[in-house]
């Protein structure tokens, strides 16, 4: 299983072109995920966990995108969500919507934010 698990973090790594996932801890866990107004904004997307980390990409148009770890310790993702058979990203938000549950810690509350 866990062999598993590396290979989609690979191959969805090398879909979001992220070569290196900076861990937030500490103060930052705070701010990982934010309400963010910017139309250049595209929002925050899960690329896959493995047994340390869980790891986001945050997208923007006409700017770099930030990729970030968040270890499993501080962050409870409720499933072990895969990535569908044609590889659609897995958006994620703070606002519920009416949206499955994604993951929360003591900071924050996630949503999986349907992608048309």
């Amino acid at each position: 299983m866990k062999s598993l698990l590396v290979v989609l973090l690979v191959a969805v790594t090398g879909l979001t072109n992220c070569d290196n996932y900076k861990e937030v801890k500490g103060e930052e866990l705070k701010s990982a995920f934010i309400l963010n107004s910017s139309p250049t904004f595209k929002g925050y997307f899960f690329n896959g966990s493995d047994s340390d980390f869980h790891y986001f990409v945050s997208k923007w148009d006409f700017q770099e995108d930030k990729c970030f770890k968040i270890a499993i310790e501080k962050l409870k993702v409720f499933k072990d969500f895969k990535l569908n058979s044609n590889n659609k990203e897995m958006r994620i938000d703070l606002f519920k919507e009416n949206n499955e549950t994604f993951a929360e810690n003591e900071f924050y509350k996630l949503y999986i934010v349907p992608i048309k």
